[in-house]
């Protein structure tokens, strides 16, 4: 026979105690447990406030706009009449009479609430139309403005264009006015003219009505352009009727000045001019300047003697004459040379301290050309003058016009091969190319 199994030992018996904690460990931490996911509260929140402002809105009881209103008193009312007929408690009839108000209520406030954000939206989507309508215009108007500018600038380059033709034009016609170089055995003449633009109010002349008379003239109209280049041109006429006439000095500044006040009157402009009659059989010089700085005679040996007189400025008054001292004499002797410019071409500043040149200055930078040919000398004046400023280009009108007396210049040019016949009109920035022949 088989033994009888042995019986499995009994398990210990769990204390109550034990038995009470172990569900407690084995349940999620509150700490640690997920979080539910967040309710429709939230979402509805929205809603209950808009909700809630319908039913305080007094437009919600307006039937007419807003059918929830009658729809939900529709709706409700069976409610009472079931209540009614199914015998039941007074106060359940008394809430079943308030349904068809209640709900009448709630759904007009509801409507109230679609109503007002239909609004909202119909209000925001007209507002998106009006800023694209006016984004639309700005466009619009920015497109006319571009184009409007376009054709504005088109029509002033044109016009720029146009003016500048003419200027150029001017500055040819204004070129005739500038004498030739003269080139005779006893005497010499070189002309340079600079404007600081297409044309000046700088005036140069020089013109021999018979053989042994030269007339020499300079004149500076005040400002610049094209206006003081028509008071040149008015009186360049005078200018050489005067010469044809051989008048003395006293009595060619008068007639001009009496020609001056007539085209000066409607002005502010006024005119400094000088005239240098020379009698070259005599070596005599008969002059008269009004209001024009002093022009200088350079001797062979370097001394400059400074030709001016103190009459008053052209066009200003019918009186212009010194009383002590109206016109003046010179004689010169071979190889002088008489200088003649306008005050453009001393008033510059020097390109260290910016002090201006001067009259001084100018008398200076002649002493050392002495005996030279003119052409010689206007060059080398306009190079001192160029390195003194630091640049070619003139802030002012600048004419020049050298005469070398001397019955040998002629043969004196020609051994140093200079450019001296032909007068010479330069713009502002070209001033070098007068030193080709240096």
């Amino acid at each position: 026979m088989f033994p009888a199994p042995r019986p499995a030992p009994l398990a210990p018996a769990t204390p109550p105690r034990v038995r009470l904690i172990v569900p407690l460990l084995l349940m999620p931490s509150p700490s640690i447990a997920p979080s539910p996911p967040p309710g429709p509260t939230r979402s509805r929140r929205p809603f209950l406030r808009a909700f809630f402002r319908a039913l305080t809105d007094p437009r919600m009881l307006e039937a007419r706009t807003n059918p929830s209103l009658w729809l939900g008193f529709v709706l409700a009312m069976p409610i009472p009449i079931l209540v009614f007929f199914a015998s039941a408690p007074g106060w359940m009839v008394f809430l079943a009479l308030t349904a068809p108000v209640a709900w009448g209520l709630i759904l007009g406030a509801a409507g109230r609430v679609a109503t007002i954000a239909n609004e909202d939206a119909h209000r925001t989507q007209v507002a998106a139309l009006e800023t694209e309508r006016e984004h639309l215009k700005t466009q619009a108007s920015l497109r006319r403005e571009v184009a409007s500018e376009r054709s504005q600038r088109e029509e002033l380059e044109a016009a720029q264009k146009l003016i500048t033709t003419e200027l150029k034009l001017a500055r040819e016609i204004q070129r005739t006015l500038i004498p030739a170089d003269i080139l005779r055995p006893d005497v010499q003449v070189v002309v340079r003219n600079i404007p600081c633009s297409y044309v000046g109010g700088d005036y140069l002349q020089a013109y021999m009505p018979k053989p042994d008379v030269l007339y020499l003239c300079v004149g500076d109209v005040s400002g610049h352009g094209v206006a003081a280049a028509l008071v040149v041109n008015r009186i360049h006429g005078h200018v050489r009727r005067l010469i044809l006439e051989q008048r003395p000095p006293d009595q060619f500044l008068e007639e001009l000045n009496r020609a001056a006040l007539k085209i000066l009157q409607h002005t502010y402009f006024f005119m400094t001019f000088g005239v240098f009659r020379i009698d070259l059989a005599k070596r005599r010089i008969d002059y008269a300047t009004a209001g024009h700085p002093a022009q200088f005679l350079v001797h062979p040996d370097g001394s400059v003697e400074s030709l001016s007189t103190r009459n008053r400025l052209l066009g200003m008054d019918s009186d212009i004459f010194d009383p002590e001292l109206p016109v003046g004499t010179a004689t010169y002797g071979p190889g002088d040379s008489l200088v003649l410019f306008t005050d453009g071409l001393f008033e510059i500043p020097g390109k260290d301290d910016g002090e201006i040149l001067g009259e001084d200055g100018l008398r200076d930078v002649l002493k050392n050309l002495g005996g030279l040919p003119p052409a010689l000398v206007a060059g080398d004046i306009l190079q001192d003058l160029a390195d003194f400023q630091g640049h070619s280009k003139f802030e002012d009108d600048v004419s020049l016009m050298v005469a070398r007396f001397d019955p040998t210049a002629a043969l004196t040019a020609s051994s140093f091969s200079l450019p001296i016949s032909g007068s010479q009109t330069m713009q502002p920035t070209t001033v070098k190319s007068i030193f080709g022949a240096r």
